[in-house]
């Protein structure tokens, strides 16, 4: 049997036989070490498990959990060891690296600190216009927006000419917008209505029985509601707004990135601020020095 075989098979017989006692209600073993894994002179104890042990963990739940970490664990410091052996020369290396991702957190922490201390997590809205006005140009939209309707219904009803009428004096009235959807609603049709919001031109097509190959902007050129049918059903449908491709996107589209962007600036502009001062406090006090690069008699 392979040595880390054998080492995994005795350690696991001695947790069978050891006793783990914490808040989080480790396995109901019995008495033992408080040590529960050794690989040279790195051990695992009993309060190292504890604080692992997922909270709500119990019984043979626990068990199972404790052994696969235990094993993990073991594997984990096998290879570190190998690892020593096969490459001795990358330890400084490697140091390096865990002090560089130390020394990270740390200033990542402190960075963190003073946003969470200065930064005003609200954008207003006249922000988001100041910027918008100020940066048209980086939006310019790669594709067709539109808001309009699509109302599907069966080819045999009768009265399409009053859901035409009801749907045309929907646009600027509450009462015969009602009306149309209790008639959709009654007569079990489709109304998509999307004039509170953009959505891709594309996306509006899908509702409609055309052909994606092919070009269907001119009915973007038309006005009022227009009318198409396919098979069994017909379809009612105009844009109440379009703006195209190539156009600057409309604000309430880029409203969201352009609020992520602000808050971005603000917390640049918080971390950039607090580096000066702490770098002009520590010079002035002495405890920090830049030297002359050029002169290197100073160094």
């Amino acid at each position: 049997m392979p040595i880390i075989m054998r080492q995994l098979l005795k350690i696991s017989l001695l947790i069978a036989l050891l006793a783990v006692v914490s808040c989080r209600e480790l396995p109901d073993y019995l008495l033992g070490d408080d040590v529960v894994a050794r690989v040279g002179r790195q051990t695992l104890t009993k309060e190292d498990l504890a604080e692992v042990l997922p909270t709500g963990v119990k019984g043979d739940d626990s068990v199972a959990y404790v052994k696969s970490y235990i094993d993990k664990w073991l594997v984990r410091q096998l290879k570190i060891q190998e690892a020593n052996t096969l490459f001795p020369e990358s330890e400084h290396d490697i140091e390096k690296l865990v002090e560089e991702y130390r020394g990270s957190l740390l200033t990542s922490r402190v960075d963190q600190y003073y946003i969470e201390q200065q930064m005003n997590p609200e954008v207003s809205d006249a922000q988001i216009a100041e910027y918008y006005n100020s940066h048209k140009d980086d939006f310019i939209l790669d594709r067709t927006l539109v808001k309009g309707r699509v109302l599907r219904f069966d080819a045999s009803y009768r009265q399409s000419k009053k859901l035409k009428t009801t749907m045309q004096k929907a646009t600027t009235s509450t009462v015969e917008e009602k009306s149309l959807v209790d008639m959709c609603a009654k007569n079990e049709f489709l109304l998509l209505d999307n004039r509170s919001s953009w959505i891709n031109f594309s996306d509006f097509l899908d509702n409609l029985p055309v052909i994606a190959a092919q070009n269907n902007e001119p009915l973007l050129d038309k006005l009022g509601i227009q009318e198409m049918k396919m098979g069994k059903h017909c379809y009612y449908f105009d844009f109440t707004s379009v703006c195209r491709k190539g156009n600057v996107a409309p604000l309430e589209v880029v409203a969201d990135n352009i609020r992520r962007i602000l808050l971005t600036r603000s917390r640049a502009e918080i971390i950039r601020l607090h580096e000066e001062q702490i770098l002009n406090s520590a010079i002035t006090e002495g405890r920090a020095r830049r030297f002359d690069v050029e002169n290197r008699d100073s160094l």
